[in-house]
């Protein structure tokens, strides 16, 4: 039997997604193994959080000598988050064939969007190695792409939880996509300035935190409604799992310390666990 359009989307992105990490870690192996690359990715400054730098100078009173003990951790944390996103893409996928539920489809597609995160290691190299800067602010808006359709996915994940009536999930899935890459286009980079985040600077950082800010609030405030109006284990394990993406993905994202990238990973693993059951526990 041949398998449908959904089943071969689903199957593509999820091998995406592998090849995304699997590329992470070559190219993590090529920067540790190449002096000449390691060195170009010393000095860069920091964004510890929306709008906090700190100068290359100010790693040498903290844990990390500078921003290339920090760029290994950072490229290895966005490939176990990859693997964890896949894992508990697997298992949502079964729970959906068992008991279709339309808030199953938008937490995978948060997950699958944590998988384009690896390519900070790409956007590493590029500037490592001297590349076109085009090249690494593509793969930088791409990453705030994945950022954007994840952040919307869960927000109508939480919408679903407390019982949005519209059915075209496809059609819903696409206009997030479109939506997400008008809003990834549109953001100013700053071509100057590459971060130990190995992200290049946002040219308007306050609009992106702004609408960051606002979505995040949704999404948590949808998952607590839930929780509160319809009252029992299912909804309350599910805005729990809401609220540990929502703080994953910005430890995640931000993080270079190797304790703070670690309870990120177990933010995220702890959010899957309770998504996880709150989906299998059924309506």
């Amino acid at each position: 039997m041949r398998p449908s359009a959904g089943t071969m989307s689903f199957f593509a992105t999820c091998l995406v997604v592998l090849l995304l990490a699997a590329g992470a870690v070559l190219v993590l192996i090529v920067l540790l193994a190449t002096p000449r690359l390691t060195d170009a990715l010393r000095a860069l400054p920091d964004n510890s959080w929306w709008f906090i730098y700190r100068t290359p100078a100010d790693f040498a009173a903290g844990p990390l000598t500078g921003s290339l003990a920090a760029a290994p951790w950072r490229i290895g944390a966005a490939i176990a988050s990859s693997v964890l996103s896949l894992l508990a893409v697997l298992r949502a996928r079964a729970l959906y064939r068992r008991s279709p539920s339309p808030i199953i489809p938008f937490l995978m597609m948060f997950l699958l969007a944590l998988g384009l995160e690896c390519l900070r290691a790409g956007t590493a190299l590029l500037v490592a190695a001297d590349s076109p800067i085009s090249f690494s602010v593509l793969l930088t808006r791409v990453i705030y792409w994945g950022r954007f359709v994840g952040l919307i996915g869960v927000l109508l994940a939480g919408l679903y939880a407390v019982e949005l009536k519209y059915t075209k999930i496809i059609v819903l899935g696409g206009l997030v996509l479109l939506v997400s890459f008008a809003m990834a286009a549109y953001i100013p980079v700053d071509r100057t300035v590459f971060l130990a985040q190995m992200t290049w600077k946002l040219g308007d950082e306050q609009s992106v935190w702004f609408l960051n800010l606002a979505l995040a609030a949704l999404a948590l405030l949808t998952g607590v409604v839930a929780a509160l109006v319809r009252k029992g284990r299912r909804t309350t394990l599910l805005a729990a799992g809401i609220a540990l993406f929502l703080i994953a993905r910005e430890v995640e994202f931000f993080a270079l310390l190797p304790a703070l990238l670690a309870a990120g990973l177990a933010a995220q693993a702890l959010g899957t666990v309770f998504s996880l059951r709150a989906l299998a526990a059924g309506k």
